[in-house]
């Protein structure tokens, strides 16, 4: 590929960068994460994996039929305001996960997804990541020049970004693939679908805190539904693995439910949760082998995940002493 760039290179500078923007955002305790900062809600649910999905699919843990407590961080792209347009990050931390061997990256019996409310990423490759952490440590007129010269990524973004009217009435995407089964033979994207029998209809206490206003309110009327589902990749021409900026056509192959998800009524705004839900981390690597992360954009988030994630640990430690 055409300027590309060796990944332990990738990883260093974004890394590096990544801990400044880090340090020079961070106020008084509050650390924030480079993405997805703000916690909207941390809440606990659970994962029930279908007895009836297609047998090419049942791999990893949907290789049987079985009940996995999760937890969900729901997250703001970049605002602190929920009543922003923006895009909405879903995370999601399955434990419990036992007899299906080890880990690739991580503690034991976990497993991660990490999803975005919308199909595709602003960059395609991980070069053009690490030119957006560039232009965005450089200041907001670097910044607007990057999105001037990556049009296509200035259209994603203003796709991407919305009003929302509660975080369990939007679909996610995983945006990047993995691979199911350890065979290497197939290969999937992700989506969470809503399926609740309850929707929002209009801004609940709007504001700051508008998206968490609404959790709260619509979980007191009825739990929230999730389908858990995979896409299959029919053509590599034309859903390739390397650019995490094209949409798979879902014509072409649709998205197969093999999992819902449930949340039931609980405490949303309490400072503790919020607290836990800011300090935990999520990291696509946390993973069997069965649903490991492909493409070079998916392998620089390992390391960068975690560095980033270690940074914020011990500067939320030194704030404390």
């Amino acid at each position: 590929m055409e300027n590309e760039i060796a990944i332990d290179q990738l990883v260093a500078e974004m890394s590096e960068r990544i801990a400044a923007i880090t340090v020079a955002e961070s106020e008084n305790s509050t650390v924030p994460r480079f993405n997805q900062p703000k916690t909207v809600a941390y809440v606990d649910a659970e994962f029930r994996v279908h007895d009836d999905i297609p047998e090419e699919l049942k791999q990893g843990i949907f290789s049987r039929p079985n009940t996995y407590p999760a937890k969900l961080r729901f997250a703001n792209a970049t605002s602190k305001e929920d009543s922003d347009k923006d895009l909405r990050g879903l995370s999601i931390q399955l434990s419990q996960v036992e007899g299906f061997g080890p880990v690739l990256w991580g503690e034991q019996g976990y497993q991660d997804f990490i999803l975005n409310s919308h199909p595709a990423l602003f960059v395609a490759t991980p070069e053009e990541f690490l030119e957006f952490i560039r232009a965005r440590q450089q200041g907001k007129v670097s910044k607007a020049l990057f999105f001037l010269t990556h049009l296509k990524s200035f259209g994603i973004v203003l796709k991407s970004r919305k009003n929302h009217l509660s975080p369990l009435d939007i679909r996610y995407w995983s945006t990047v693939p993995f691979r199911l089964g350890e065979s290497g033979h197939q290969v999937v994207k992700y989506s969470v679908i809503p399926c609740s029998e309850y929707e929002t209809t209009e801004v609940v206490n709007a504001g700051k805190h508008q998206l968490r206003a609404a959790i709260t309110a619509h979980l007191k009327q009825a739990p929230a539904c999730f389908h858990f589902a995979v896409q299959l990749q029919t053509d590599p021409a034309t859903m390739p693995i390397e650019d995490a900026s094209v949409v798979w056509d879902e014509d072409v192959s649709p998205f197969i439910p093999v999992a819902t998800i449930k949340i039931e009524d609980q405490e949303i705004d309490n400072p503790d949760i919020l607290a836990t839900g800011e300090r935990c981390s999520f990291n696509p690597w946390q993973c069997l082998a069965s649903h490991k992360p492909l493409g070079r954009m998916n392998f620089v988030r390992q390391q960068v995940y975690a560095n980033a994630a270690q940074l914020r640990n011990k500067l939320k430690n030194q704030n404390k002493e």
